[in-house]
């Protein structure tokens, strides 16, 4: 049977074959968009648990704050893309934060403790009592929760826009790690979780350490 008896004989002409023909190519076109969709979430996902492996075998609770602050900083800097990292620890009794690992514009810095004064302490003592992260998607949005710019920040006006600050330890937090970057809205959900878990092995840590 000749081409046109057997499209005759379908019912379809060249054009409806033509239609068919092109959703035929859409759909597959679709298909492998998704699986290089899929490609690329194993891959960070891979990456993620890579990083995770590695906080878990250097995070080592012998070592000193300082030791694990810079550990800390060498892990996630540049995989998380940040511009800033700091670790506060808090001594309530005392009403002092320290800084173990203070990273910001570029380079460490070597910020002395402070009286914490819990509700005047910013974003790190507005997580901290709260018990729970506090994500920080733009500039203008920090300023209306009470962000704190450091002189370096004031000078250099190089200020993250976006911050991520997870308390340390379970019930009254005796830390803070906070993550920030030039980039606003720049952590979404999956980045978060992830930097969740890399603050969970540090306090685990930091808590054996004290």
């Amino acid at each position: 049977m000749g081409l046109f008896n057997f499209l005759k004989a379908k019912g379809e002409s060249h054009q409806e074959l033509a239609d068919r023909a092109r959703r035929a190519e859409a759909e597959a076109a679709q298909k492998s968009s998704q699986l290089d969709a899929m490609k690329e979430l194993v891959r960070h996902l891979d990456e993620d648990r890579l990083l995770l492996q590695r906080a878990a075998l250097e995070l080592r609770p012998e070592l000193d704050p300082k030791a694990l602050g810079e550990i800390m900083l060498d892990i996630a800097f540049k995989p998380l893309g940040l511009a800033s990292l700091f670790i506060a620890l808090v001594d309530w009794e005392a009403d002092v934060i320290s800084f173990p690992i203070y990273h910001e514009g570029g380079r460490l810095r070597n910020q002395p403790s402070l009286p914490f004064k819990a509700g005047a302490s910013g974003l790190t003592g507005k997580a901290m009592l709260a018990r729970a992260p506090l994500y920080i998607r733009t500039l203008e949005e920090g300023r209306t929760e009470g962000a704190i710019f450091s002189e370096a920040e004031r000078i250099s006006g190089l200020v993250p826009q976006s911050w991520y600050g997870v308390p340390l330890g379970e019930g009254r937090a005796f830390g803070l790690v906070s993550f920030q970057s030039f980039h606003p809205e720049a952590f979404p959900e999956s980045r978060r979780r992830l930097m969740d878990a890399l603050a969970a092995i540090l306090a685990l840590a930091l808590r054996r350490v004290s």
